[in-house]
């Protein structure tokens, strides 16, 4: 039986440890996403709220690190350690997967693993991955010798979209035969979805539009397992950018859920997704997209992040399209391209993300053999704050859709700023105002607060109201609502 190193052991009991946290119950959280949520609207409007960039937490300072940190990592929380798989190039452009560390998420280590051998030595932190375009996805349905699971393209003979998988997330095997056959050369994410009982992949697509050129997508693959090969394969028609004897690209072959349309600028497409079940309430999906401006020859170019909700994890929203993480101001080493990864990290009332900047843009090879360029970032975000219902100035009003009131109070991710003011009230299905919660009764908040409590003339208590389903109105002025929640005195 193979024996593991103390540290490898560690990993594993923290894995314990994040699974425990995670069972922890969750009030269902009634966020912004879906803009038909909002029925009912005066002087609101939804906008997508950036969060924070904090500090640099990883650079590349490592000989196997000398071209560049490359685009895609990932980050899985679990529970007193963090643990991150991050893409790096060598001097001679040689990719591999490294891995590092931290537990508190601000402070990460890279590990010497000794797993593989980089010019004469193991006293490093690379994981035995050469693959540019995967995720690590912890797969709670897998046995546990299969239980992180890496998907990523593969630009080979009877290659396409491969599954590594590992115990422990550092020692890796892959599978003989390809899961999808087809090529998908940018960040695949895979995950189960509860919702449809299967898991989901997200990958590159491609398609021909008016103007004769090739533009990128998102199309979404479900699959009832990882292990069993796709049944849908090329034909004599698919494309194939790579030369007949490499893989197909996907074109119509599965469904397209993300791509530029008329509403963006010229000559740009959507580059990856980075989509996921939002922790806090799996109800939702939140997606991280890095959207490509092309220029000169249209292989170059910068890309920012943008922010995208579901319902469904097919249908994504856009809000106000602005940019969620931007290209730094010149100079700061990110100001080409960012790219933000998958999965979020709950700490308290914050979320933590991790990404990528680049000071070159995308094509730039020759800058990069210059001085060695990617950095990874920690971005810091408020609980549900991807997206705020905003009230203007001079005040504003708006309508839910029903919802069922499942606890005795009402709480709200609010902030009102210091001029602002919001009030809640409560209405039924039809909506007629319900006596006594009207929001001429509510008491007004000024606050920031992620769990603000409403309370209105009669008082807070909301037993009487439990089981039905009630619309909310809000009123108020310089604010922004970001969700609300019902909840007990307990929570």
């Amino acid at each position: 039986m193979k024996k593991y190193s103390p540290h490898v052991f560690m990993i594993l009991l923290g894995c314990l440890h994040g699974l425990a946290g995670q069972m922890t119950a969750q009030p269902l959280r009634h966020l912004f996403l879906d803009p038909a949520f909002v029925e009912k609207s005066e002087k609101v409007a939804l906008h997508v709220n950036p969060p924070q960039q904090r500090e640099v937490v990883i650079r590349p300072d490592k000989p196997w690190e000398q071209l560049m940190i490359s685009l895609f990592l990932t980050v899985l929380d679990e529970g007193d350690k963090v643990r991150m798989w991050y893409i790096c190039r060598d001097k001679n452009n040689v990719p591999n997967v490294a891995y590092a560390e931290s537990t508190d998420g601000v402070n990460w280590i890279k590990p010497n693993l000794d797993i593989v051998e980089y010019e004469g030595s193991t006293d490093n932190n690379l994981v035995g991955m050469s693959s540019l375009e995967g995720t690590v996805y912890r797969d709670e349905r897998a046995p546990a010798d299969e239980r992180y699971i890496y998907l990523t393209h593969l630009l080979e003979k009877d290659g396409g979209m491969v599954r590594f998988y590992s115990p422990d997330g550092l020692c890796w095997k892959r599978d003989a035969e390809p899961l999808v056959k087809f090529g998908a050369d940018s960040q695949a994410v895979t995950f189960w979805d509860e919702r449809v009982g299967k898991y989901a992949l997200y990958l590159r697509g491609w398609e021909q539009r008016a103007d004769s050129y090739l533009y990128r997508t998102v199309v979404r693959v479900d699959l009832p397992s990882l292990t069993s090969p796709l049944a849908v394969v090329p034909t004599e028609k698919s494309r194939r950018l790579w030369g007949k004897e490499n893989p197909a690209v996907i074109d119509t072959e599965f469904p397209k859920v993300l791509a530029t349309d008329e509403a963006d600028p010229p000559n740009s497409d959507v580059y990856t997704i980075s989509a996921q079940p939002y922790p806090l309430d799996p109800r939702w999906y939140v997606g991280f997209p890095s959207f490509f401006q092309r220029i000169d020859a249209r292989k170059k170019g910068r890309l920012d992040v943008q922010f995208v909700g579901s319902r469904d994890g097919f249908q994504w929203h856009r809000y106000d399209r602005q940019s969620y993480a931007n290209p730094g101001i010149v100079g700061s080493g990110s100001e080409g391209m960012v790219f933000m990864g998958p999965n979020l990290v709950v700490r308290g009332d914050e979320l933590w993300q991790y990404g990528t900047g680049f000071y070159s843009i995308h094509g730039d090879s020759e800058s990069r053999k210059q001085k060695a360029d990617g950095l990874i970032f920690r971005y810091v975000q408020r609980v549900d704050g991807f997206v705020s219902l905003d009230f203007e100035a001079e005040g504003g009003r708006a309508m839910t859709a029903p919802v069922k009131v499942d606890g005795s109070q009402l709480a709200l991710n609010v902030d009102t700023s210091v001029l602002g003011t919001l009030r809640a009230g409560l209405a039924d299905a039809e909506g007629n105002v319900i006596e006594g919660f009207s929001a001429e009764d509510c008491e007004i908040l000024r606050t920031n607060s992620t769990h603000a409590r409403v309370t209105w003339k009669g008082g807070s208590n909301l037993v009487s109201l439990q089981g039905r389903d009630v619309r909310l109105i809000f009123t108020g002025a310089r604010a922004k609502l970001y969700s609300f929640y019902f909840t007990s005195d307990q929570q």
